[in-house]
């Protein structure tokens, strides 16, 4: 870099600073959006390479999931918590989008062995996604398409209402609150597929499983679940 170009990305870096996702700090540079310390200290789960981890045990008995999993651990004040809030809530796409690449690169494995016909985000209602701009499920699923090359679709599943917050329900109540709240453009778009469905956090698997059987129903082969974080 010359000296003139040095001067000009200082400068930048002085009057707009670019900070981590996770931790604020500014040791990054004009590309990066999470330091080099948060992703090391990220707390991946594994569970794309284990069979009967917690993510799958959450829909024994209800749902015939073909696999499912979570990246990675959703902790409290932690640097991942601070990136899935920045993603839901301060309009930060590109960073969705980057967790997204950072969830394809984690299951490479998992495609390779796991034939996915159709990648599918979790909806949001139309009222949600237009207030915040987008469906943080739907740049996840642009990051992992980019990685694992599989077709992605956001037209496929839409949400008929715009429920309450889940946040302080039980899980009961997590199910009754979304059990009939989603619907399917066309079943010939899913028919006989191998369905990856995507989410941001997974707490109870309500929504998830509402979505799963609804897709199933309308004659889907299978359907695999993943999400971004899995609270613990």
């Amino acid at each position: 870099m010359s000296f003139a170009s040095s001067c000009m990305d200082a400068l930048s870096h002085l009057f707009f600073p670019h900070v981590c996702a996770g931790c604020s700090s500014d040791h990054v540079d004009s590309v990066q959006m999470v330091c080099t310390n948060c992703l090391s200290s990220l707390p991946y789960t594994g569970f794309q390479h284990i069979n009967n981890n917690a993510i799958e045990k959450i829909f024994w008995g209800r749902t015939p999931i073909q696999k499912a999993f979570s990246i990675f651990y959703y902790i409290p004040d932690s640097p991942l918590q601070r990136i899935v809030h920045q993603i839901k809530y301060n309009n930060a796409s590109s960073l969705g989008i980057y967790m997204g690449s950072l969830m394809g690169e984690a299951m490479k494995d998992f495609f390779l062995h796991h034939p996915i016909e159709l990648i599918l985000p979790m909806p949001l209602h139309p009222k949600k996604e237009y207030a915040r701009g987008y469906n943080q499920a739907s740049l996840l699923c642009t990051g992992i398409a980019a990685v694992v090359t599989n077709q992605f679709r956001d037209d496929v599943l839409y949400r008929l209402e715009n429920t309450a917050t889940q946040t302080k329900k039980s899980r009961i109540e997590r199910w009754e609150n979304v059990a009939e709240v989603f619907q399917i453009k066309d079943s010939s778009l899913v028919h006989s597929k191998h369905i990856l469905l995507v989410d941001d956090v997974i707490t109870t698997g309500a929504s998830a499983e509402a979505c799963a059987n609804l897709l199933l129903k309308n004659k889907a082969a299978s359907v695999s679940i993943c999400s971004l974080a899995y609270t613990i």
